[in-house]
């Protein structure tokens, strides 16, 4: 039985992922503990209240992102590769839901930046970058790689990624959890990990045949 494939050129594909992720890595170096132009006017334009609609559904995306689900979503996408026997795409997914929030702990202490001052939520940790942010977009990424044919037609799920990943970084800033450059930051390590993890699965299994 041939090995599943993901991608169509992963050698190409872990590359990129490697590139990406050295820069959100030379990134938390040079990160100001403090604010850039950006993040200042994206946060007053981000005027949160506790009794809108828009901050329920970001309470809502921080449930999503936290322990409670995680762990349910991870569960249902575990069962569903066990019950189809797809050993491959199995470990690939468990390593990124390990690796992933294990980077972004990595790059917080390396970057040591302070959270907005007047959060909406508690928030605990360095502010840069955002944990929520990278865990969305490298599950998003990783549910279209495990289920989705490679060609053309990945296109529009791929826009789908990019959306939700935006909408789960707007959430975090919407919260006033982050600063804008933070969940851009956490969007580019979450998208690069898990590229370069199934590009590293596939390019084992095929070399181990």
């Amino acid at each position: 039985m041939s090995p599943e494939r993901f991608l169509a050129r992963p050698g190409r594909t872990f590359a990129l992922a490697c590139a990406v992720i050295a820069l959100v890595t030379a990134w938390a170096f040079v990160v100001p503990d403090g604010t850039r132009t950006i993040d200042r006017r994206w946060a007053v334009w981000m005027q949160a209240t506790k009794t809108s609609v828009p901050y329920h559904a970001a309470r809502f995306l921080e449930w999503v992102g936290d322990d409670t689900g995680r762990s349910l979503a991870v569960t249902v996408v575990v069962l569903a590769l066990l019950a189809r026997r797809r050993w491959l795409g199995l470990v690939a997914f468990c390593v990124i839901e390990l690796l992933t929030p294990l980077a972004t702990e990595l790059l917080k202490r390396l970057a040591g930046r302070t959270r907005p001052s007047w959060p909406l939520v508690h928030a605990t940790g360095a502010s840069f970058p955002s944990g929520h942010t990278s865990y969305a977009a490298a599950t998003l990424v990783a549910l279209v790689l495990l289920y989705t044919r490679i060609g053309q037609g990945r296109r529009r799920w791929w826009a789908l990624v990019a959306l939700g990943t935006a909408v789960m970084g707007w959430s975090r800033t919407y919260v006033h959890a982050h600063w804008l450059s933070d969940v851009v930051a956490g969007g580019m390590l979450g998208w690069a990990l898990a590229l370069a993890v199934f590009a590293v699965a596939q390019a084992a299994a095929s070399s181990a045949r």
